[in-house]
């Protein structure tokens, strides 16, 4: 297999495999956390590592930056109008999420069949429609529920029904400022930096309409994009010590986010400035990942492919987890004690297992032809 022609060339310098791994690694991460009181007896390592799950949000939040700059670029470089580019993300993540919600909504009527099954009783589970109006059911599924927000714990708005669901609000209005953005043309740098600029110093103001925008999770996503323009202009590690350049853009680069992590003192900031110096690091290794995946020694390739797997299904698996674990939890504390760490592994690969083909044949329809045809080389 001819595995750098599949993927981008060397001009572009962009993780691929690294970041389909580092997706699946966030997911997992964001898993374990809602599933934690399955390890509190077996497993005190995975119990007390599960408890800082919900850093995988940043995690996804500085992949995105990084992904989604090289999107933009593209766009521009093929003169395409920013509605292409806009249209191209609202695929990406509307009906996958819409129709999330359907399964969501279905599950606990399925649930309780199957309970039926075993005591002989069907008992009608709570309406979960039901749980909003009209109009707060548009704003829910429309991702606008986040501005009705009261305080900075977004995910309240969402719990009724699947408290994952905020962060794809925020997600979407980072796509938004991307595409307004783009209009600028060969201005679109510019526009990014002072929407950073603007979206930092607001951040600083304690107003309430800032609950359930952008701006506070901004930094995140400002990882992901330096690191990706870093990247486009060849600023590696393994640089800093041949080109001047590259030492003064990587002193530019470390500055500037230990500087914002320090004066924002948020620890998920920190983390995402400490994800992005990570990836910054172990950029060189995305060539050891594409010889693997190359390698024509089995044992290597199947090291790799389950993860890959599992960052290209990461989406569905984000969307499903925290309520499809319930699932292969009635089959499997059965036959395990749910105190044996084995059953709270059967459950998590159960539920992976469920994932798939939902994200196989609903989430895989709506990706991009690029990227479809950049993860189809991935998983080959």
């Amino acid at each position: 297999m001819d595995l750098p022609s599949a993927f981008p060339t060397a001009r572009s310098h962009r993780l691929v495999l690294l970041l389909e791994v580092a997706r699946g690694l966030a997911a997992l991460w964001v898993f374990l956390f809602h599933v934690r009181p399955l390890f509190e007896i077996s497993s005190p390592v995975v119990y007390q590592l599960s408890a800082y799950g919900s850093l995988g949000v940043p995690m996804f939040f500085v992949i995105s930056g990084y992904v989604i700059t090289y999107s933009a670029e593209s766009n521009l470089e093929k003169k395409n109008s920013p509605v292409v580019f806009l249209r191209s993300r609202f695929l990406r993540i509307y009906p996958t999420f819409w129709v999330s919600v359907v399964v969501v909504l279905i599950l606990p009527y399925l649930l309780e069949l199957i309970s039926s099954l075993k005591s002989g009783v069907y008992t009608t589970p709570e309406n979960l429609i039901s749980k909003y109006s009209n109009i707060e059911w548009s704003n829910f599924l429309l991702l606008s529920k986040v501005f009705w927000a009261t305080s900075d714990d977004l995910q309240a708005e969402f719990n009724a029904i699947n408290s994952v669901y905020w962060t794809l609000a925020i997600e979407f209005q980072f796509y938004l400022v991307v595409f307004v953005s783009l209009f600028f043309k060969s201005h679109y740098k510019y526009a990014i930096g002072l929407v950073s600029i603007v979206s930092l110093l607001v951040m600083f103001v304690p107003l309430q309409a800032n609950y359930g925008l952008f701006i506070n999770y901004w930094p995140s996503f400002l990882v992901g994009i330096v690191l990706a323009y870093m990247h486009r202009n060849g600023i590696y590690v393994t640089s800093l010590l041949t080109n001047k350049t590259s030492q003064l853009a990587a002193f530019v680069f470390v500055s500037m986010l230990i500087i914002c992590s320090v004066v924002f003192s948020s620890s998920v900031v920190l983390f995402a400035v400490c994800f992005g110096l990570f990836l910054w690091v172990i950029s060189g290794f995305e060539k050891c990942l594409n010889k693997i995946h190359g390698d024509e020694n089995i044992i290597h390739y199947w090291l790799l492919k389950p993860w890959l797997v599992l960052g290209a299904m990461s989406y569905s698996v984000y969307l499903l987890h925290g309520k499809l674990y319930q699932l292969p939890y009635m089959f499997v504390r059965q036959v395990v004690d749910v105190n044996n760490f084995l059953s709270g592994l059967l459950i998590i690969i159960g539920t992976l297992f469920i994932c798939y083909p939902f994200y196989l044949f609903v989430e895989s329809r709506f990706l991009s032809k690029s990227y479809k045809q950049l993860q189809d080389k991935a998983l080959a």
